[in-house]
């Protein structure tokens, strides 16, 4: 299994290619059943919960992604939110790479942002507002491109 760290997750999804595969995706047949939540904790400071998103192709390809939720983590200088993303082969269910699912989050949603503007975009339109912080609107413009 091949395991890929927040800057080689990244490298290997560069927006163009993301924003086509995303394309093929919306439209092909993709199982993707209501996400998992689990609450691991609701007392403070240690308050936390689990989302499991599952998704697969019979024969392709079977990924979930885990995510935590830790609102406390702020007051230890960590991120609230933590994932990851493990794919597997679906004819098998051997594991095949596990990638830093924080990077994915973000490309994807910036990606399905940039396929939904051009889909929806006049065809004069010559700028782009983003409205928004963090690091899903810095990766906004990038994916318009």
């Amino acid at each position: 299994m091949q395991i890929f760290d927040s800057a080689e997750t990244i490298r290997r999804m560069p927006f163009p290619a993301l924003i086509a595969a995303l394309d093929e995706m919306f439209r092909a047949d993709v199982t993707v059943p209501r996400r998992h939540f689990h609450v691991l904790s609701d007392t403070a400071p240690h308050a936390g919960s689990l989302l499991i998103m599952p998704a697969w192709q019979p024969g392709r390809y079977l990924g979930i992604k885990h995510v935590t939720i830790f609102p406390g983590n702020g007051e230890l200088g960590l991120q609230g939110l933590h994932s990851t993303y493990t794919l597997f082969d679906a004819r098998t269910g051997v594991p095949v790479a596990m990638l830093d699912g924080d990077a994915i989050t973000v490309r994807r949603t910036a990606a399905a942002s940039a396929l939904a503007a051009r889909s929806l975009v006049r065809a004069d339109a010559r700028k782009l507002l983003i409205v928004g912080a963090g690091k899903v609107a810095a990766a906004l413009a990038p994916a318009e491109v």
